[in-house]
């Protein structure tokens, strides 16, 4: 099965964010570094947001059942 992906593979592509990250910090770009991480945060805070926004609609639809 040699042209089936390997877990090495998908490793990888997993890591790429982190070390593109660690590679701006350690370039010593500090402003470009910590304006990412701050892009970064900013979008974690949306996924979160988006996620419980989704949860309390689920419990709404779920808490109206079949009712019409």
């Amino acid at each position: 099965m040699a042209d089936t992906p390997s877990t090495a593979d998908f490793l990888s592509v997993a890591d790429a964010p982190a070390i593109a990250m660690g590679m701006v910090y350690v370039a010593g770009a500090d402003s470009i570094g910590l304006a990412m991480a701050n892009a970064v945060a900013a979008q974690q805070r949306g996924q979160v947001l988006g996620g419980a926004a989704l949860a309390q609609i689920l419990v709404l639809i779920v808490a109206k059942g079949g009712a019409s």
